[in-house]
């Protein structure tokens, strides 16, 4: 985070796992943010499609 507040392009744009990391880092960051924020959280399954 950058002393603004603001999250920093190094916050944004990080290499992921996998070959299609910019397609999978957003949808795992937000997953750790979720269960940080509700860490008894039942566990969910969820399936996408598309890109």
């Amino acid at each position: 985070m950058a002393p603004s507040g603001l999250p920093s392009l190094l916050d944004l744009y990080r290499i992921g796992h996998g070959p299609s990391s910019s397609h999978t880092l957003g949808p795992v960051r937000a997953a750790r943010d979720f269960l940080s924020r509700h860490p008894g959280t039942e566990p969910v399954r969820v399936t996408l499609f598309g890109s």
